[in-house]
């Protein structure tokens, strides 16, 4: 968040043009870039290597949404556009089954940035994977067949909190 916070900016967010992701290189591994391209595509522009090895594929230009549970898409779309549209910063906790058959719980950062080389919103994201409080987090298969949310808590950047739940 201190490298987000100390990137030129018209407003509250930094500009995309400013963001040079080989200036963070301890977070590369783990950051994710998403374009909000509309509420049914949300597309991975990056996905770094940690990334890309927890899913168990490239998702570069692929949709984010692909990877929810179905009857939750909509949800996790609406928490995306929550990001941009206040503007404010999220973090989640959540349990990730990934297709290569890891489950993974993670801690994830999500920051709004104003995108000025083009017309789509954009949204940094960075995951690191953390221990669940209670092993048992883990004992139901179903619940990690794809992303499911533990915890979300919006964070002001200066344009105040979103009011989206789930």
């Amino acid at each position: 968040m201190d490298h987000w916070l100390s990137l030129p900016r018209e407003g509250v967010l930094p500009l995309r043009s400013s963001f040079l992701p080989e200036k963070i290189p301890q977070l590369l591994p783990s950051l994710i870039i998403y374009e909000m391209v509309s509420p049914t595509f949300i597309k991975f522009r990056l996905a770094g290597t940690a990334v890309r090895e927890r899913m168990g594929v490239d998702a570069t230009g692929q949709n984010y949404l692909d990877y929810v549970s179905p009857e939750r898409r909509e949800k996790a779309s609406q928490s995306f556009f929550a990001v941009v549209g206040q503007p404010c910063g999220m973090r989640v906790i959540s349990h990730h089954g990934m297709a290569s058959g890891q489950k993974k719980y993670l801690e994830i950062l999500m920051l709004p940035m104003e995108n000025d080389r083009g017309e789509n919103p954009i949204v940094l994201c960075q995951g690191n994977e953390i221990k669940p409080e209670k092993e048992e987090l883990f004992q139901d298969q179903d619940l990690l067949k794809n992303i499911s949310i533990v915890r979300r808590d919006f964070i002001d950047i200066g344009a105040g909190l979103s009011d989206f739940t789930d």
